[in-house]
């Protein structure tokens, strides 16, 4: 059994037993979509053990909604208006602080299996001790994939089936590993293409499936033009209820793929006794529309179906066994968090909050605002493009920047150049009302159109005292930009140091 005591703040800490990291991520997955979560009828039981022996965040929002721009800001603790990254493609040097590296410089073994969507390429190795990178994109060249919102059975032996082999590679590399590790599992599923092999294709009737209530109404003329751009390039626009509702029952079949593979990892762990000393992280990058809005997939807007995310941590004493932190968390926390686990200190790049010690006194108020963003930096195209047919949302979707805060019950999306939201929670969970141009909501508009103002210009802003330890971090980053990798030659300003 490991001993150690793990506090935070000014508290001392004592590690006696390397203790080891696993984390599950699975791509798209909606929060909602979870028994633990509050959905009905999908029976993750093994997501929900996690939640019951771990501590479940309920309100935890991903920086952005969008696959690389998410990750980027989960592994480096840093927002998307620091780091920059903005789309699928985006890739950042390993020489950024970030998770992986601060664990390997401490000795840690570290494996990788699934989707990159971080680092730049040809580093990768430089990261990753072992790594069988798999980034399947939308399933583009499928035969049977034709519109974005086709739903078909994936065949078994097709190449495209990687969540099992994925699993099997996560169980190998922790199994075999001598000394501390970091196991990543990054799986495909349940991001479109909607497919999965069986049993998971035929394992919810769609004919019982509910449509969601968004689905019908919606306002296209009070929602940002590019949600209706979407929808007419993405072809939704002709979905029919009965094909929406074999999307959403291949969508749940997916989760119910990674809810077994999460259950043979801990089958592994419980059985090898890796469990006894190893923390585990489950969540998602963000979420997928899934109908709502008659969307699919996913676009720079800010719903809570895109980027309210499912976040557990079990620690393997199972402290804080079944408690939900119900306060506003941020993606960009999760690392610290960890780190604080683990008894080593975060790098002072990183602006996220460790919440240890909240979770010690059992205080649940979590942040006072959140914030995320996203849309490449050109303008937002607000009308379709005559004949263009996509089946994701490349360009021009992805276009127009953005960014959202969520301050109580009130959720305000402003975007450069497109139709601003206005949300209110406490009647209209849903997203459905939107009160921006409601003159009976303008001071609560111009509040929170200053806090976001605020929120985005203190991006950058660490509490890391005056003085910066170049000699660990050459890059002062409070001034430099994150992604710079070299300090200036001593005396290139004329300046003295």
């Amino acid at each position: 059994m490991t001993h150690y005591i793990t506090t935070s703040g000014c508290e001392t800490r004592t590690v006696l037993n390397p203790l080891n990291l696993l984390i599950i991520t699975p791509d798209q997955l909606r929060a909602d979509y979870l028994s633990c979560y509050g959905h009905a009828t999908i029976g993750t039981r093994n997501i929900d053990r996690l939640a019951q022996e771990g501590v479940r965040f309920d309100n935890c929002y991903c920086q952005s909604p969008l696959c690389a721009p998410s990750r980027v800001s989960f592994a480096t603790s840093t927002y998307v208006g620091e780091h920059g990254c903005r789309n699928y493609w985006s890739t950042i040097s390993p020489e950024v602080p970030n998770l992986a590296t601060t664990l390997k410089s401490k000795g840690y073994r570290t494996g990788m299996f699934g989707k990159n969507h971080l680092f730049t390429y040809d580093q990768l190795d430089s990261v990753w001790d072992e790594i069988h990178e798999v980034t399947l994109g939308n399933y583009d060249d499928h035969p049977k994939y034709s519109k974005s919102y086709s739903s078909f059975e994936m065949e078994k032996d097709h190449a495209y089936n990687k969540t099992g082999e994925l699993t099997d590679d996560t169980i190998d590399f922790m199994r075999n590993s001598e000394g501390p590790f970091l196991a990543w599992v990054n799986y495909q599923d349940p991001h479109p293409a909607y497919t999965c092999p069986e049993p998971y294709k035929s394992l919810f009737d769609p004919r019982e499936i509910s449509i969601p209530e968004s689905y019908y109404q919606y306002d296209p003329d009070k929602q940002p033009y590019r949600n209706e751009v979407w929808r007419k390039h993405s072809e939704m626009d002709t979905c029919t209820e009965e094909e929406l509702q074999n999307v959403i029952a291949t969508y749940m079949g997916q989760v119910r793929y990674v809810d077994d593979s999460v259950g043979r990892i801990l089958t592994m762990l419980d059985e090898s006794g890796l469990a006894e000393n190893t923390f585990v992280l489950f969540f998602s990058d963000h979420g997928e529309l899934l109908g709502d809005y008659k969307m699919s997939h996913k676009l720079p807007a800010f719903y809570d179906c895109l980027t309210k995310i499912p976040a557990i941590i079990r620690h393997p004493d199972k402290k804080w066994a079944g408690a939900v932190f119900t306060g506003l968390t941020e993606e960009i926390d999760l690392v610290p968090t960890l780190l604080d686990l683990l008894g080593i200190d975060s790098p002072p790049t990183m602006v996220g909050k460790s919440w240890i010690q909240a979770l010690e006194q059992q205080d649940y108020e979590g942040k006072e605002t959140i914030i995320s963003e996203a849309g490449g930096g050109a303008p937002t195209a607000k009308t379709p493009t005559p004949g263009l047919r996509l089946k994701a949302p490349h360009l021009p979707t992805s276009l127009g920047p953005g960014a959202m805060i969520r301050k109580g019950n009130w959720k305000l999306s402003m975007y450069v150049d497109d139709r601003c939201e206005l949300y209110n929670f406490s009647d209209d969970p849903k997203e459905l009302v939107n009160h921006y141009e409601n003159p009976k909501f303008s001071e609560v508009r111009a509040d929170l159109t200053t806090e976001l103002l605020k929120r985005t210009m203190g991006v950058k802003v660490r509490d890391s005292g005056i003085d910066w330890d170049t000699e660990r971090y050459p890059i002062d980053v409070r001034f430099e930009p994150l992604l710079k990798l070299e300090p200036d030659a001593p005396g290139i300003t004329g300046l003295d140091d």
